[in-house]
């Protein structure tokens, strides 16, 4: 079992395809019929509903965050970005989460890229290939969480998943959570053990991380007619589509 799809409404698929092809150097999957974006076919890939809809409006209570690319190497994509004159945030080493810095794709949607390992410890990507997608994983789907025993419920419950790591962030008020349905032990058995987390960002699947919103009552979706987050899938061959709707009753 894996999580296979990220779902967004879009405005224009076809600008957002051009983004993640040619500056995230994702390849276009899936099927002619239902295409999808990533890197490679393990992975969870991008799904474009395109709709006539009011753009993309983000917010900090949203019930979808973002997608979050690992690589070996996050000065050299930053490089590669600042060359291509895509904004992008400087690079920082966040507390002992990891090394990272964010962007937004052309309707809005925030993009993190993470270091495999902390600030200093990088890899070498490959002198060939994209500057980007030759080194990367689609690594995360990032959702707002408020309350965290009904979607711990959810996620270990009815679709079976394993909590992986747990990385607490009081002085933000808020607490992260990583599921997937792998079954590799941990490098510690401690879910809070920083000693995890590089090695967790060198897995090269997607897992499901959640941000536990501590003095939130309640997370948002997008309003009636508006652009955002239509849900995620998971499986293998027959995916379960899991839309926005469904999965705020738990979030």
């Amino acid at each position: 079992m894996k999580l296979s799809r990220t779902c967004l409404k879009v405005r224009n698929a076809a600008g957002l395809s051009n983004f993640y092809t040619a500056v995230l150097g994702m390849r276009k999957l899936g099927s002619e019929d239902s295409p999808a974006f990533g890197y490679v076919e393990e992975q969870c890939l991008l799904e474009f509903h395109e709709v006539e809809l009011q753009p993309y409006q983000p917010a900090s209570d949203d019930l979808y965050w973002k997608i979050g690319i690992t690589l070996q190497n996050l000065d050299s994509a930053v490089k590669y970005l600042n060359a291509q004159g895509w904004p992008v945030s400087a690079p920082r080493q966040f507390r002992d989460i990891g090394y990272l810095c964010h962007l937004q794709d052309p309707e809005g949607f925030q993009v993190e890229l993470l270091q495999q390992g902390f600030e200093g410890n990088h890899g070498f990507p490959a002198a060939s290939g994209h500057p980007i997608g030759g080194q990367a994983t689609l690594a995360h789907l990032t959702l707002r969480v408020a309350d965290i025993e009904a979607i711990k419920g959810l996620c270990e419950g009815e679709l079976g998943m394993r909590l992986m790591s747990v990385q607490p962030v009081p002085e933000r008020g808020f607490c992260l959570y990583f599921y997937s349905w792998n079954d590799e032990p941990l490098p510690d058995p401690d879910l809070e053990a920083v000693a995890n987390r590089e090695w967790l960002w060198a897995r090269p699947y997607t897992l499901l991380e959640l941000q536990h919103l501590e003095a939130a009552d309640r997370v948002t979706l997008p309003r009636n007619g508006e652009a955002g987050f239509a849900g995620f899938a998971f499986g293998d061959k027959d995916l379960t589509y899991l839309s926005a709707d469904r999965l705020s009753k738990f979030f």
